[in-house]
């Protein structure tokens, strides 16, 4: 990918509306296209919050920080992909 930063590395709480610190920058960096993001502190505030403020399809996959990505999130990232 020439060009492009697929990766966003990020670590912050967005205080204003109880956001975690990544979720308006993916949402900005994604500017409307599809995307699917994988971490361990997505909350139903982030999910809330990207379905009213992007247009595009989106994931938003919460991992276990005790074990990390697994075969199932695996799964879950396929079967999201095939629908698309």
């Amino acid at each position: 990918m020439t060009g492009r930063r697929p990766l966003l590395f990020l670590d912050v709480r967005d205080a204003r509306h109880g956001l975690h610190g990544k979720t308006r920058a993916v949402v900005g960096r994604a500017a409307g296209r599809s995307f699917a993001w994988v971490d361990d502190e997505i909350t139903g505030l982030d999910r809330a919050w990207v379905s009213a403020h992007h247009e595009g399809r989106a994931l938003l996959h919460r991992v276990d920080p005790r074990r990390g990505l697994a075969e199932a999130d695996f799964a879950v990232l396929r079967a999201w992909l095939r629908a698309a």
